[in-house]
C-alpha cells in the first residue's frame, strides 16, 4: 500500500476528534474533554511556580508513587516515534487531530512546521518525554512529548481535578494547600471517562463496528452489572499504571487455558473470564494460537495454527475482513485431530503480537520516501514493534 493511500485512514485511527463524539455521558465529562485546557490566561494570584508547572516532573514533587507508575505507562510514551513520524506528512491540522488522545491537552498542541521539525528532532536526540526521576532543573521539552500525562486528566482552567477523596468518599470542592483544593468527581471512577479516546463513535464504524469498540464491548459484558469499571482492572488501586496487552502478566490474568490430549485428539480450550471487553480490543494486536504433535527428536510431525484478531484492511474505504476475537466470557475450542501414532508430545502454545497491525502500517511507510528524522522515528517504531512479542502459554502433553 503507497504512503499516500495510509495517510487519510491512518489518521482516521489517530483522530481524538473523532472519538469526542462517542462521549455519550453529558454535561461534566463532554465539557472535561472538549477542548480539554489545562490554563487559562492568568495564572492564580500568589502560585508558586511549581503549582503552576503542568510538567509530570513537577507533580512528581508530591506524587512520586502516581508519577512512578505512570512513567512506565504506554501513557507516557503516547507521542511517540511511530506516530510523530507519521506528522510531515500530514501536516499541522491532522497531526493535532491524532494529539487530541496522544497529547489531549490545548497547550501540547503543534502550532508550526518549524515547531513540529523541532519535536522530531528533540525526539531523536531525547527519546523520553520527561526526567525519569522527576527532577525539574533537567532539559525541559515541550509538554506535548509527555503524551498523557498528569494535567491532561487532571487539570483545567488552572484547576484540579480527580476521584472521590480516598478516605471519604466524599465528592465536590475538597480543600487543601495546594492548587487550592481539588474537585472530587464521581465520574472519574467510571468507565465513560476513558471512552472519549478508547471509543469510537459508531458514525465510523466497520461492519457494525467502530474501529476501537472498547467501551461497548465491556457495556455488553457481564462486567459492568458487577460493578467493575475499565480503572478496576487497569488501574487497581488507583495506579497510573495503565496495563494492557503489552503485559503478559496482565494477560494471563484474564485467560484460563485447558488443554488434554485423549488418544490421538489433541484439544485446547480458551476461556476468557477476566476480560471486560474482546480479547484483543482494537484491531492492533494479533494472537496466534498453535497445536504441534512432535516425535522424541524435537520434529513436528503435524501442526495447527489459528488467529485470534480483528483484521481490517484500507481498500477505497475500510473494510473488515475477518473478526475472531474472543468476547468476554466467551469460550473456544481448538483441536488437532488424527495426532500421528509416532507422536511422542503435543506441545500447546499462545503467541501475541501487540503490534501487529502497526507493523504493516511502518513496513509500507518505509517503502516510500520519507525525510531522514521521519524514517529514522519510523525504524525506531518499528524496531520496538518487534521486540513487544511474547509467548503468552506453553503447556506439552507427553504421551
Amino acid at each position: 500500500m503507497k504512503l499516500k493511500k495510509l495517510f487519510f485512514p491512518f489518521a482516521v485511527l489517530f483522530m481524538g476528534l473523532l472519538l469526542i463524539a462517542a462521549t455519550s455521558h453529558q454535561d461534566w465529562l463532554e465539557s472535561h474533554w472538549h477542548k480539554p485546557a489545562a490554563t487559562t490566561t492568568t495564572s492564580p494570584h500568589g502560585w508558586p511556580d511549581l503549582e503552576k508547572n503542568l510538567a509530570p516532573e513537577a507533580c512528581a514533587q508530591c506524587h512520586a508513587a502516581q508519577f512512578s507508575a505512570w512513567k512506565e505507562s504506554f501513557h507516557a510514551h503516547a507521542y511517540s516515534p511511530g506516530l510523530i513520524g507519521q506528522f510531515p506528512h500530514m501536516g499541522i491540522s491532522d497531526s493535532n487531530d491524532c494529539l487530541k488522545c496522544h497529547a489531549p491537552l490545548a497547550e501540547q498542541k503543534l502550532t508550526s512546521i518549524t515547531e513540529l521539525s523541532a519535536s522530531l528532532k528533540s525526539k531523536l536526540i531525547q527519546p523520553e518525554g520527561f526526567d525519569r526521576d522527576g527532577k525539574l532543573d533537567g532539559v525541559q521539552l515541550p509538554l506535548r512529548h509527555a503524551g498523557v500525562t498528569c494535567a491532561a486528566c487532571h487539570v483545567r482552567g488552572w484547576q484540579r481535578f480527580g476521584p472521590p477523596q480516598r478516605s471519604t468518599g466524599a465528592v465536590g470542592h475538597i480543600e487543601g494547600g495546594a492548587h487550592g483544593g481539588f474537585n472530587a468527581v464521581k465520574k472519574f471512577e467510571s468507565s465513560q471517562f476513558c471512552a472519549s479516546c478508547h471509543q469510537f463513535p459508531q458514525a465510523y464504524a466497520i461492519n457494525g463496528k467502530p474501529m476501537e469498540n472498547t467501551v461497548a464491548e465491556w457495556q455488553q459484558s457481564r462486567f459492568p452489572r458487577e460493578g467493575v469499571q475499565c480503572q478496576t482492572c487497569h488501574m487497581p488501586d488507583r495506579k497510573h499504571e495503565f496495563k494492557g496487552i503489552h503485559d503478559i502478566q496482565m494477560v494471563r490474568k484474564g485467560l484460563v487455558f485447558e488443554s488434554s490430549l485423549n488418544a490421538n485428539i489433541a484439544t485446547f480450550k480458551i476461556t476468557s473470564k477476566w476480560i471486560g471487553h474482546a480479547f484483543p480490543t482494537y484491531v492492533t494486536p494479533k494472537v496466534l494460537v498453535h497445536i504441534q504433535a512432535l516425535d522424541q527428536s524435537g520434529l513436528v510431525l503435524k501442526q495447527k495454527e489459528w488467529v485470534i484478531e480483528r483484521k481490517v484492511e484500507y481498500r477505497d474505504g475500510w473494510q473488515e475482513i475477518s473478526d475472531t476475537r474472543l468476547l468476554p466470557g466467551e469460550s473456544r475450542m481448538y483441536v488437532l485431530a488424527t495426532v500421528p501414532a509416532s507422536a511422542t508430545v503435543v506441545r500447546f502454545s499462545v503467541e501475541v503480537i501487540p503490534d501487529n497491525f502497526y507493523k504493516g502500517v511502518y513496513e509500507s511507510l518505509l517503502s516510500d520516501a520519507l525525510d531522514a528524522d521521519a524514517t529514522q522515528l519510523i525504524n525506531q517504531a518499528l524496531k520496538q514493534a518487534n521486540l513487544n512479542d511474547y509467548q503468552l502459554y506453553q503447556h506439552e502433553e507427553v504421551r
